[in-house]
């Protein structure tokens, strides 16, 4: 048997990047498995402190319902910490564009 001759596909590395300073990040995200749901929001500050962190379990649930809970979390964190600027991130872009008022959620 020879050596194979396929390269490996390329891949794009995904890091984290600060907010502009005083302003706090929130990254959340939720999932979904056998139809139990949780979620988890991450607060990091401009310069990449970890300010709090969470997570819970919905239980049985949508995905949707994870991620848009996990925001809430993560924005009720925020208001207990103090956070008066926010930067809010997420892969979901159905949660941000409601968000932001671009799509109706009915």
């Amino acid at each position: 048997m020879g050596a194979s001759s396929t390269l490996p596909k390329p891949f794009n590395l995904v890091r984290w990047n600060p907010p502009p300073p005083g302003v706090v990040k929130i990254n959340f995200d939720g999932s979904l498995f056998n139809s139990s749901a949780a979620g988890s929001y991450v607060l990091r500050d401009w310069t990449g402190k970890l300010l709090t962190a969470g997570v819970a379990n919905y239980g049985y649930t949508t995905i949707m319902v994870a991620e848009v809970r996990a925001l809430k979390d993560g924005v009720h964190a925020a208001i207990q910490a103090s956070c008066r600027r926010l930067l809010i991130e997420s892969d979901n872009s159905t949660v941000i564009q409601a968000l932001i008022g671009k799509i109706q959620v009915s």
